[in-house]
């Protein structure tokens, strides 16, 4: 029963880091100049933490078959305590990536306007919108 404990212990901590990234992508996406470089690292540290995670699920799964325990953990205070921990984090998460997407949405609308604009005003100019020294043309 420890091994399936820490196991949910441990997926508590990496919903948590994952919460961690969530905000700091946020805080990216809502800035007024996007870093790329500084989304793409998060990117790429959340595929490795939600890789731990499927790993750890399902030891998680097998370990509950093993001791016969399911979900809500009748008669075990601490395993229903932290699923519920990580249930709120998971709402939280959930919530928290739909709002990233949203602004990414947002982002990428206003950019495709952008650009549909500049295109319809420089259509006649070969689409260039830079002159040769590397200012906006007008």
């Amino acid at each position: 029963m420890k091994k399936l404990i820490n196991t949910i212990k441990e997926i508590g901590m990496i919903l948590i880091s994952l919460e961690k990234l969530i905000k700091k992508e946020n805080k990216y996406l809502i800035s007024s100049e996007i870093n790329i470089k500084k989304i793409e690292l998060i990117t790429k540290e959340k595929e490795f933490f939600l890789k731990k995670l499927a790993f750890l699920t399902k030891i998680k799964v097998l370990l509950e078959k093993k001791y016969n325990v399911f979900f809500p953990y009748s008669g075990h205070d601490e395993l229903n305590y932290r699923w519920n921990k990580i249930l709120s984090i998971c709402s939280f998460l959930k919530k928290k990536n739909q709002d990233n997407k949203r602004i990414l949405n947002q982002k990428f609308y206003l950019n495709e306007r952008f650009l549909s604009i500049l295109k319809k005003n420089h259509a006649d100019k070969k689409n260039s919108i830079y002159n040769i020294d590397g200012n906006l043309e007008s």
